[in-house]
């Protein structure tokens, strides 16, 4: 017979050992918090500073802490429980302890990421079924943040007066002469602006976040102007140069706020006591921006993970949504598939890869990572990385589960009626411009057509070469914005050798179907360029007249050498026309 006061006894034990544990694991996510906050602020320095290539190896840096800190976590369970780190019983104890601990915290979401990140290193393949993890019913039920995300108020007085005392507030208000001129010229566009709207009424306040989000070379005030039954997003982005510093331009729709914040560019650095606050305060400016996108792009990019699979669930939850095969051209490296309905694709890597591809899995996933810790300057998709997603088989379409089955066999594992993806990766939706030049009037054509030269000139600023140029490895996003996604030939600008292609010989030269000289593993020959890049009709003419420079060797050793001098060009995430000065 069970002793009914040796199993109390084991349950008390298990509760005192749990929540000893839930203690030692937030310390460490304090102490990851610390770290983040401490390579967060260094961002004003940078700033006042124009220390670009510093903000750089910031940002670089701040990318690294998650995975180091979940690592130490790791390692002091299993230093301090030993074989209890494989008891589900213990986990289970142990996730309503942590839960307890962290649910009144400012930083609540992104506490329980954590934990669940802890989790999946230990016991690796367990399932949610489990109950090992904070789910989607941990989240919902975390109480209200105490706090908010401190929103500055400035009432109305006239737009001059709000913008003069709104700069006036910047914490580094003492070193912009140009304050009062730069309020006068805010004052006058926005007032324009508000003019051209039918039936709007005159602004009362205007609320800001009381911190600059800082990025790259640019800092951002991020805000509100309040008007009766109304509210106008405001940014203001500044610059830093050898003119001081200034307002750039102002940025006054949802639209442009959204590319601000957009998935093909780098993180914010922004303090942030209180993340829950600030994106609920930014989702008054971006209704449309996915919950993910916004924690993602504060840097938080592991809770926006988190945000995203609980979109994503409960999504099926709701309907009959199922996977379907993505549109576009099917690659020769990625299976890619697509829920319809979310604006979202998977993608994983196929075992095998065909012809004249000669890439390993290796190499691929590097190239994501290149990507994840770069500049993506606007114009690459940012991509987040999965292991071991369950679904159920019925939410494949037959075709897209034959094609996953087919060709990335040891990405896939069978568990009754569920499938279990090893490894993915997934990315905004976003369509192939091959696609979208069919559907669209030459107008939007030849936009589109203009942006994807510039598109592969901003990457290439960046020190990146997109490698593959086709139409079909470029989309066009929501915004009308000409984005790459197709990242296993991408490398660094500065690892290729661009050459002239040499003068044949003889006629034997000429129409040789192989090369009669020698290529190098990084040679690059622009002028063969020509062939994906000649495009037929006005819109091809067009491209040639604005991005002919592409078809040159002069211009990818310009860029190489600007890269290998550290320059690092300006590129900015909003329209010429919207900047205060020509």
């Amino acid at each position: 017979m069970s002793d009914p006061a040796a199993a109390l006894r084991d349950s008390l034990a298990r509760q005192s050992r749990a929540m000893e544990s839930a203690h030692a694991m937030l310390a460490v996510f304090d102490a990851h918090q610390a770290q983040f906050r401490l390579v967060t602020r260094r961002a004003e320095g940078r700033f006042l500073t124009r220390d670009w290539r510093g903000g750089q190896q910031d940002a670089a840096e701040r990318l690294t802490l998650y995975r180091q800190f979940v690592q130490w976590c790791v390692q002091d369970l299993r230093r301090s429980r030993g074989d209890a780190t494989a008891d589900l019983a213990f986990w289970r104890v142990l996730r309503e302890a942590y839960h307890r601990l962290a649910r009144e915290r400012t930083d609540a979401e992104l506490a329980l990421t954590f934990f669940n990140s802890v989790v999946r290193q230990v016991l690796r393949a367990v399932g949610p079924e489990a109950g090992v993890y904070c789910d989607d019913r941990d989240f919902q039920v975390l109480p209200p943040p105490l706090t908010g995300p401190g929103i500055r108020r400035v009432p109305g007085a006239g737009l001059e007066m709000m913008f003069h005392a709104a700069l006036a507030q910047l914490p580094f208000a003492a070193q912009y002469p140009g304050l009062g001129e730069d309020a006068h010229r805010l004052a006058r566009v926005v007032a324009e602006d508000l003019a051209r709207r039918p039936r709007t009424p005159a602004p009362e306040a205007l609320e800001l976040y009381p911190m600059p989000f800082y990025r790259n070379k640019g800092a951002y005030l991020v805000g509100r102007l309040v008007a009766p039954g109304l509210l106008i997003p405001v940014v203001l982005p500044l610059v830093h140069d050898e003119r001081g510093i200034r307002v750039d331009a102002v940025l006054l729709t949802s639209e442009e706020v959204s590319v601000v914040f957009s998935f093909t560019r780098s993180y914010f650095h922004v303090e942030a006591e209180c993340p829950r606050a600030l994106v609920e305060f930014l989702r008054t400016l971006m209704p449309r921006k996915p919950l993910d996108e916004l924690y993602t792009s504060l840097g938080f990019h592991k809770h926006g993970k988190t945000e995203l699979v609980r979109a994503l669930l409960r999504h099926m939850q709701a309907n009959d949504a199922r996977f379907e095969v993505a549109e576009g051209d099917k690659g020769l490296v990625m299976a890619v598939f697509a829920m319809p309905s979310l604006n979202v694709v998977f993608k994983i890597i196929k075992d095998r890869f065909g012809p004249p591809k000669q890439t390993t899995r290796a190499q691929v996933m590097e190239k994501y990572r290149l990507v994840f810790v770069r500049d993506r300057v606007g114009r690459l998709a940012d991509a987040q990385e999965f292991e071991e997603l369950e679904f159920e088989r019925g939410r494949f379409h037959p075709d897209v589960l034959a094609e996953l089955e087919a060709e990335c066999p040891t990405m896939l594992r069978a568990e009754g009626e569920r499938v279990v993806v090893r490894h993915l990766y997934t990315e905004r939706r976003v369509t192939p411009l091959n696609v979208y030049l069919k559907q669209v009037d030459e107008a939007h054509a030849l936009d589109a057509v203009l942006d994807y030269g510039q598109a592969i000139k901003d990457l290439a600023a960046a020190n990146i070469f997109t490698g593959d140029m086709l139409l079909k490895n470029f989309g066009v996003t929501r915004n009308g914005r000409v984005i790459f996604y197709d990242y296993d030939e991408l490398c660094l600008l500065t690892e290729c050798r661009f050459r002239a292609l040499p003068q044949a010989r003889h006629d034997d030269d000429e129409y040789s179907a192989e090369p009669w000289f020698s290529v190098g593993e990084h040679d690059i020959f622009p002028e063969e360029f020509r062939t994906f890049l000649t495009l037929p009709g006005r819109a091809g003419q067009a491209f040639l007249e604005a991005h002919g420079d592409l078809l040159t060797v002069e211009y990818w050793r310009h860029m190489q050498r600007l890269a290998e001098q550290g320059e690092i060009v300006d590129i900015f995430p909003y329209r010429p026309s919207r900047r205060l000065r020509a």
